[in-house]
């Protein structure tokens, strides 16, 4: 059965990864229940999260006490101990917890954590430094990799693109990448084979990550 894309979440650890994807999360209209060990982060947070709950994750009992067994989805924010995240994520899997995101601080971190039944690995740190790198390295505005191997880009028109139609240009042929939409008038707009875009327009550009990195490089 589809998981609902509506679910209320589980957000354990309230530093800067779990705070930041809580906040984001509420403004994006998910419920979420965020929980924290410490009681002054919990202080801090009160009025931010409609449920918030002062708890220690590394205890199973604590988990079934609030009801950490209910949700379909959970997200582990612990950065600062190794130890108290596998741990959570042992008690997550243990409750039947389905779908367990998780943020590791290294990469043998992350594979302990995929080993012991986590859905999904983050690594913050790794991937803002190569989403920056990637910004910085041509004519990208932004790059958001949805998978290891498949990325969306935002990309300016350049000179040699420019006021070609999209059939003339044949970028799946010649970079290996497609043409989803482009930027007008504050917003995105369809593509068709006869579209023409002037130059330094935005254009949304997909494709297995090394092409889109190649093609920003190339153009």
């Amino acid at each position: 059965m589809a998981r609902p894309l509506d679910s209320p979440v589980l957000v354990i650890g309230l530093g800067r990864f779990g705070s930041a994807l809580a906040r984001e999360l509420t403004e994006l209209g998910r419920e979420i229940m965020a929980l924290e060990q410490d009681r002054n982060i919990v202080q801090h947070f009160a009025d931010a999260f409609t449920t918030i709950v002062q708890a220690d994750a590394t205890d199973i009992t604590a988990l079934e006490q609030v009801g950490a067994d209910q949700f379909e989805t959970a997200v582990v924010g612990i950065g600062t101990s190794v130890e108290n995240s596998v741990l959570t994520v042992a008690n997550l899997v243990d409750l039947g917890i389905t779908n367990i995101w998780a943020k590791a601080i290294t990469r043998s971190h992350g594979e302990i954590l995929e080993r012991i039944g986590a859905n999904h690995v983050i690594y913050p740190e790794q991937e803002a430094g190569e989403r920056t790198a990637h910004l910085l390295s041509g004519t990208m505005r932004n790059f958001t990799e949805f998978s290891p191997d498949y990325a969306l880009a935002i990309i300016s028109v350049p000179p040699v693109l420019a006021n070609r139609s999209v059939r003339e240009l044949r970028l799946k042929e010649r970079y290996g990448v497609t043409l989803v939409a482009y930027e007008a008038d504050a917003e995105f707009q369809n593509i068709s084979m006869d579209t023409k875009l002037p130059e330094g327009t935005n254009m949304l550009v997909a494709g297995p990550t090394d092409r889109v990195d190649d093609f920003a490089k190339r153009i």
